[in-house]
């Protein structure tokens, strides 16, 4: 089940993170500290508390490739 983040949501995070990924995990292989991949269309949110409110301060703007990264990827 894909999460419905609203337009809205989405345009406050994507502005929040001035366009690139907000990933930060060490476990991304691709890079360390900040994620450097711009948000390309298909870009993601990602719920930082699992089942938590699709609010601004519970999302973080992800690229696809970081977002696979997570242990909650495709269990929304």
């Amino acid at each position: 089940m894909t999460m419905a983040v609203s337009q809205e949501t989405r345009k406050a995070l994507y502005d929040r993170a001035g366009g690139q990924c907000e990933c930060t995990m060490t476990v991304c292989s691709h890079h360390s500290g900040r994620c450097p991949h711009k948000l390309n269309p298909g870009w993601e949110a990602h719920h930082r508390t699992a089942g938590g409110p699709d609010t601004l301060s519970n999302l973080i703007a992800m690229c696809v490739t970081c977002h696979k990264n997570t242990r909650t990827y495709g269990r929304g």
